[in-house]
């Protein structure tokens, strides 16, 4: 586990093996799982995300939290049951900061896991909720968003003008990946 202390989690980024690593379902839940999935929650909000994956911190475990519209969903070992339609929308990762891209990810989506008290729930998601779901049950397979991304929209974000308009800069995934080894190869 990558920390920056001895009681806080870290955001990894890519090419920390976790992120490619299939996580491994949980069973029994512990007092641990609950501590986890508390500083995932903190972390996830620090950093403006609207998910995080347990391997995204380099927990190989079968964990995830999902927050939209101001709910937040817990999730351990969560499951994908059915999809439905399709839709391309821009998707980025807190694990790839900056890195954005069109990715095509189902329109509504039923998702089976169990809650911090073991108990099975479905939730069915459209939208944003729904394509939260997937980039973050994706992760918990080794998969990245940049897998799915068409590669001809691949854009690093730069920041903004003075009227708040986004100003972005097109890249290609070998260049950005060049990006990521450089500032945190060494790190991870």
């Amino acid at each position: 586990m990558v920390k920056n202390d001895d009681s806080d989690l870290k955001i990894v980024h890519y090419g920390h093996p976790a992120l490619r690593q299939e996580s491994k379902p949980l069973g029994r839940l512990t007092q641990g799982v609950e501590d986890l999935v508390e500083k995932m929650i903190a972390l996830m909000r620090a950093a403006r995300g609207v998910g995080l994956a347990a391997n995204q911190v380099g927990i190989p475990w079968r964990v995830a939290v999902v927050e939209v519209d101001d709910r937040l969903t817990p999730l351990i070992d969560p499951e994908i049951v059915s999809l439905k339609g399709a839709e391309s929308a821009d998707e980025g990762c807190l694990s790839l900061p900056r890195l954005y891209g069109n990715v095509q990810r189902p329109t509504e989506v039923v998702v089976r896991a169990r809650n911090l008290s073991g108990e099975l729930f479905t939730v069915t998601a459209e939208g944003l909720t729904a394509r939260a779901l997937c980039h973050e049950i994706d992760h918990l397979n080794g998969k990245l968003f940049i897998d799915a991304a068409d590669q001809d929209t691949l854009y690093w974000l730069v920041g903004q003008n003075e009227e708040g308009e986004l100003i972005t800069q097109p890249t290609k995934l070998k260049e950005a990946l060049k990006v990521y080894a450089a500032a945190w190869g060494a790190n991870e």
